[in-house]
Order: structure tokens, then sequence, then C-alpha cells
């Protein structure tokens, strides 16, 4: 199978990691600003030098961080060149983003293992938690790992999270095979619905866009994975079913997209991944966001809107 061959995500209707549309009430910003108003290259179509780019890029994150209350941290880059950081060695909850990092960690010692894929995981009805669409329709409450794989990756699917773990040996298995990689600041403490608290101040579940841009480089674009194990990975996360109104919301067109969203208390709301465009070099982008605020809802369009403007500049 190629991986490249599918359907394109933003043209899939569901998404199952909607909670909500921020609304602001003080700045009309993001909304002028997804109809095409306001772009940040100008109207020749090239962009100036490098720091011109990052300067434009650090302006336009401060002003939507005013106007919505979120903070925000990326890393985007190209593979053998640098990247663009904002608050990019800062602590995020990771939320779902670990989804793709339990799978790659399958992946990595049974890639070619057919049998192993096709292994069945029963699983009982007080082991499913909530957001979890795929294992609940579930009636024999029978999987392989494959369908779990599945079933996480392109829905988001918790239960299917948990169970993944336990194959893995737990939470504290991510962050381990996160050090393997390079990626120092990236920890898993707790189970599925629990690592989605977000709390502001703690550390537990929590990476930084550095990490998760360096994460997804290597296992989407890298060395990370051998042959089939990435291309495995990327046909999962090529047709992700919940990044439609998030990044998926903003790739140019003709763009093919591998990624994966994530939410959590606090108004969290999280897309990382790969995107393709013509010849170009891929383009690997790792979006985070948190709030003080309990109240705050997770905002889709915020998530659209950092995607095109470093669309924009970078691919």
């Amino acid at each position: 199978m190629n991986p490249f061959h599918v359907a394109h995500p933003q043209n899939l209707p569901f998404d199952p990691t909607r909670r909500g549309i921020l609304v602001f009430g003080a700045s009309q910003l993001l909304a002028t600003s997804l109809t095409g108003t306001g772009s940040l290259i100008s109207a020749g179509g090239k962009p100036p030098v490098t720091g011109n780019v990052h300067r434009r890029l650090d302006r336009a994150l401060a002003d939507l961080e005013s106007a919505t209350g979120v903070t925000i941290g990326i890393a985007a880059g190209q593979p053998g060149q640098s990247s663009y950081t904002y608050r990019g060695g800062d602590a995020f909850p990771m939320c779902s983003l670990f989804k793709p990092l339990a799978v790659a960690r399958l992946l990595r010692d049974h890639a070619y293992d057919d049998e192993f894929w096709k292994r069945r995981i029963l699983f009982r009805d007080d082991q499913i938690v909530e957001n979890s669409l795929i294992c609940a329709a579930d009636e024999d409450r029978d999987m392989s790992v494959e369908e779990l794989a599945d079933a996480a990756l392109r829905f988001s699917d918790n239960t299917a999270g948990n169970l993944l773990l336990e194959l893995i040996g737990g939470p504290g298995e991510i962050g381990a095979y996160a050090r393997t990689l390079g990626a120092q600041s990236t920890r898993l403490d707790r189970w599925e619905p629990e690592l989605n608290e977000s709390l502001p101040g703690d550390l537990r579940d929590t990476s930084t866009p550095s990490d998760i841009h360096k994460l997804y480089e290597a296992l989407l674009l890298g060395n990370a994975l051998n042959t089939l194990g990435q291309a495995r990975l990327r046909c999962w996360m090529l047709r992700n079913a919940t990044a439609g109104k998030r990044l998926g919301a903003a790739v140019p067109p003709g763009s093919e997209l591998a990624d994966k969203t994530g939410a959590g208390g606090y108004g969290v709301v999280n897309d990382a991944g790969a995107v393709w465009k013509d010849a170009r070099a891929p383009l690997t982008l790792a979006v985070m966001t948190r709030t003080s605020n309990p109240a705050a809802v997770t905002s889709n369009a915020l998530i659209a809107r950092i995607g095109q403007l470093v669309f924009e500049e970078l691919l």
C-alpha cells in the first residue's frame, strides 16, 4: 500500500475530539484572519529572510495569545534545517499526542510481525473510558492490536490508548521511549482519561513543542522506525479523522497531512504532525496550548489559525 494515496483529512466530517469553539469577545482577530485577510506574506508572495519571518510569527502569535487568553507553544521545521519555535521548551499537557508514541513503540519491535498485529485483546465493560467511540461500539469487547492502533490514531479512542499502554508496559514507557529518540522533556504518568486533567503548573503528562516536533519528525520522516513501521504509522496518521477543523482546515490545497490531535481540561487543544506539499521538503509542526482558566473550552479554530500562519510562512 502506498501510504500517500489516501482521502484528505479535512474531507472527513467526523471530529470526535471536538469540545466546543472558544468565543473571542474582545477581538475578531481569529474570525477575520480565517477568511484570508491579514496575510503575513507580502503581495509579492515571497517571504523575506528567515529572521523577519520568525519575528512576524512571534508578533502574530503574541497577538493571538492576547486576544484569546491561551498560551501557545509551537515548534516547526523541515529536516536538516533550523526549526522555528515559540515557547518551544515550555511544558504543555500532552493529552492524546502520546498515542503515536505508544504505537511507534510497538512498531519498533513488531513492524513485520503480522501475528502480533492480529493478536486479539479482550477488554471489559469497566475498562471503557470516556471518548472511546470505537471500543465502546465493539460488542464482543475483543479487538486486534491493529484495530486498537487504528482506533487510537485515527479516532483518538481513549480506551484503545489505555490498552496500547498496557502492551508497552504502562505510561512510564512513553517517556523512556521518547528519551531513546533524544526527547528529554516528555513524560506520561497516568492513564486515560486522567492524563488529560491539564492542571496549570502540573508537570505530569507533559511534553514540549520542541520534543513533540523532534519525536514526530523522527518517526514520520527520519530513521526511528524501519521502512514498514514508518509506512504503517504514516498510513494511520494520514487518515486521521479528527483533524478536519484543526490543522486539516489550514493545510494548503494539494497538501497531505499526517497528524494527531489532543484535547484536555482547561481548554487545552493540541495538534501535531507532518505536511507534504508538492516536491518541497515536508514540514513537521507541533502546536500545543494551555490556560489557567478551568472554564476555558477547546478551540479548533485557534489551531486552524495557528496552522495557517505557520504554513503561510514556512511551507
